[in-house]
């Protein structure tokens, strides 16, 4: 999460960057969100609802509609808007999207249940591995709101879990097995502990998303996948992890 989200790619002006940050304009000119009707329709939803901006909300759409089979865990979820992107992306077809965006294939939906963890009070864990953050940022938010928004999303397979996560309600789905997470704590701490905790529990091609990793004031969380990159991935080889110029970074579970 970054309130940084509508601004990401424009520059600003009395603003400077200290070495490796500064305004990422890139290139390229596909812009698949642009017709794809389906994702617009749960983007004009969910825009107030989210400071994720529409660059990263599409990749969320496009990674969740090839998931394998697994449940879903977003930690982080402040308004709900992310996580009724992901959600409503789960049930658009697991055979293909074409570049109009239009399905290709059968829904695969069923069993598969998406958990959206916040703590609903604010960032917590903070600590000296984060330059912005000092811990209650973002706490402009409540169940009611997020409760509110997913049903007139209308994705009943969607569950709040409000608390710190892992601490307070990871015991609730430590028997789960999940084919996506988005972590999107925006600290250090939070992010490892909620890493360390999901990755055992990801199934083989399941996808870990950071939404933190190219964000200035989000140092901790860059740290933070600096680490993981190429480390043991626990079956002989080594974790690869994928930057986007979104923003993002991610990981997919190789299986063991």
């Amino acid at each position: 999460m970054s309130d940084q989200a509508r601004t990401n790619t424009r520059p600003q002006a009395r603003r400077t960057y200290p070495p490796g940050y500064g305004i990422v304009e890139p290139v390229a000119n596909y812009r698949p969100w642009d017709v794809d009707d389906v994702f617009q329709e749960v983007y004009r939803l969910v825009r107030d609802a989210t400071m994720v901006d529409i660059y990263r909300l599409w990749t969320l759409w496009f990674i969740a509609s090839q998931v394998p089979a697994g449940d879903v865990l977003e930690v982080g979820s402040w308004r709900g808007g992310s996580g009724v992107v992901i959600a409503r992306a789960l049930e658009r077809p697991r055979g293909g999207i074409t570049s109009a965006g239009r399905e290709t294939a059968g829904r695969e939906t069923a069993g598969r249940d998406v958990f959206l963890a916040d703590t609903f009070a604010g960032v917590v864990k903070a600590s000296t591995r984060d330059t912005y953050y000092k811990g209650g940022e973002h706490a402009n938010t409540s169940v009611e709101l997020v409760r509110g928004l997913l049903e007139r999303a209308g994705v009943p397979h969607v569950r709040l879990l409000p608390g710190v996560f892992p601490d307070d309600r990871g015991h609730e789905i430590e028997e789960r097995s999940f084919a996506l997470c988005h972590i999107d704590v925006d600290v250090y701490q939070s992010a490892r502990e909620t890493f360390e905790w999901v990755w055992p529990r990801m199934v083989s091609g399941g996808v870990v998303v950071f939404d933190d990793f190219g964000f200035y004031g989000c140092e901790g969380v860059t740290g933070l996948i600096g680490e993981i990159a190429g480390r043991p991935d626990g079956s002989g080889g080594r974790l690869t992890v994928i930057p986007s110029l979104s923003g993002q970074a991610m990981i997919t579970h190789p299986g063991y």
